[in-house]
């Protein structure tokens, strides 16, 4: 529609006729005149409706397409939600009548129901008004991501989902009947990325992942998506460790400036960044969370989750005046074949998590880049290198010392608005139960 307005441009248009459209949000009906609550993707707007505008209504839902020609008044509505103007309706056009009656109502602050008949409905639900702000804020965290990794020369990368073998090696994968043959959908892009620094030296992208992993948690997906980065000719794992907080920040950075009505309407407040996020290693987050709290998991080889969340939003904030914490030095029992060792002390690695929002967020390090050490250790992990002939290539031909991470866009979303399911923060989820809508 050419000479269609936003609802949030409707404020500089006072006095001036509009074309407004979008869905029947609310409606109350006083007989010889009524108010529409119109929603369309910038937000709501009362309509005043005469009695013949009623009557068009008369046998319609909740969720008709209307379109209003209308005058830009000053609002009369007490409706917090709805803009500061409203629309006195002269022509009303039904676009789309709806008359059946929503299977969950959504036009209330919150919608009321399950989770699993919040996503059965998903068609319908995601038009409610937290529910849709949900994935604006995951929306601008990807803005912010490719926005940062464009602005330092890097090029994105679209990753296959189809391979002949695991990824990583493992058995966590779905099989797929290739014209014949045996294919897998990928478990993880890290391969290929680090294939790309061979090319382009530095790489990033939003890939998709599929683990077959039977679990029925809050915390489980068989599907998701990750944010990749990969970059080659680097000093240390620190120079990773630094690119990972950039991209952070500038990923809340964006969220903060996009999202200021979702974050208010979800009741979200991020937390501190601090001047720098702290670091400390494995061993030492572990001491520290003993002294803390009096648990002792100073021989875990891994983070519990509850040591993850007093690191990020006890020790951290207290101590560094940030929502977030570096752990680095995990055991080389606990990553794959392709993470770098510790030159200083064989059973550590150089690979680190990013801790923020009471979980973990990123997961990176240092790779393996020479040939004959990335043979070695994919043997010590139990694999066959032959498995692995077209990763080898890259190490065979020359690939520069490089390092890289990985960040879950539906976990740092749930993290970051404090959702209590991951499912919550995906659009349309998978797990071993659901595979609809």
């Amino acid at each position: 529609m050419k000479e269609r307005f936003f609802v949030r441009e409707l404020p500089e248009h006072l006095g001036q006729e509009v074309v407004v459209a979008g869905w029947l949000h609310r409606l109350r009906d006083l007989n010889k005149f009524g108010f529409a609550i119109l929603r369309d993707r910038t937000g709501l707007v009362q309509v005043v409706l005469d009695s013949t505008q009623l009557e068009q209504l008369k046998g319609l839902q909740l969720e008709t397409v209307l379109k209003i020609t209308g005058t830009v008044v000053k609002k009369q509505s007490k409706d917090p939600q709805a803009e500061e103007v409203e629309v006195q309706a002269k022509i009303m056009e039904v676009l789309s009548p709806v008359t059946d009656v929503l299977p969950i109502e959504i036009n209330k602050d919150d919608v009321e129901a399950q989770l699993d008949s919040i996503l059965d409905h998903r068609v319908t639900t995601l038009r409610n008004l937290k529910q849709r702000a949900i994935f604006r804020v995951q929306a601008a965290l990807v803005h912010g991501y490719r926005a940062y990794m464009e602005r330092q020369g890097f090029t994105e990368i679209f990753f296959p989902v189809l391979a002949g073998a695991a990824s990583e090696g493992g058995a966590e994968f779905f099989k797929v009947d290739y014209y014949g043959r045996e294919a897998m959908l990928t478990q993880s892009a890290q391969l290929y990325k680090q294939m790309m620094v061979g090319v382009y030296e530095g790489v990033y992208g939003l890939s998709y992942s599929f683990r077959a992993e039977k679990f029925a948690t809050s915390r489980h997906l068989t599907e998701f998506n990750q944010f990749e980065f990969e970059v080659g000719f680097v000093d240390g794992m620190e120079d990773i460790m630094a690119y990972a907080e950039a991209s952070l920040r500038e990923m809340l950075a964006t969220v903060e400036r996009e999202n200021t009505s979702e974050l208010k309407l979800l009741n979200v407040t991020l937390p501190p960044l601090g001047e720098h996020f702290p670091c400390v290693r494995l061993k030492e987050a572990l001491q520290f969370y003993k002294e803390g709290t009096g648990i002792d998991e100073t021989k875990e080889p891994d983070l519990s989750p509850a040591a993850e969340k007093w690191l990020s939003t006890v020790w951290a904030p207290h101590t560094h005046g940030s929502g977030f914490v570096f752990v680095t030095h995990y055991p080389t029992s606990k990553r794959p074949f392709y993470t770098a060792v510790d030159p200083q002390n064989s059973e550590e690695t150089l690979s680190f998590d990013l801790i923020g929002f009471g979980s973990e967020i990123i997961s990176g390090g240092l790779r393996v880049h020479r040939y004959d050490e990335q043979v070695a250790r994919l043997k010590a992990k139990g694999l066959n290198p032959a498995d692995f002939e077209d990763y080898l290539a890259m190490h065979k031909y020359g690939i520069p010392p490089e390092g890289g991470f990985g960040m879950g866009l539906q976990r740092l979303t749930q993290n970051i608005l404090g959702l209590a399911n991951i499912k919550e923060a995906t659009i349309f989820p998978r797990d071993v139960q659901r595979l609809r809508p």
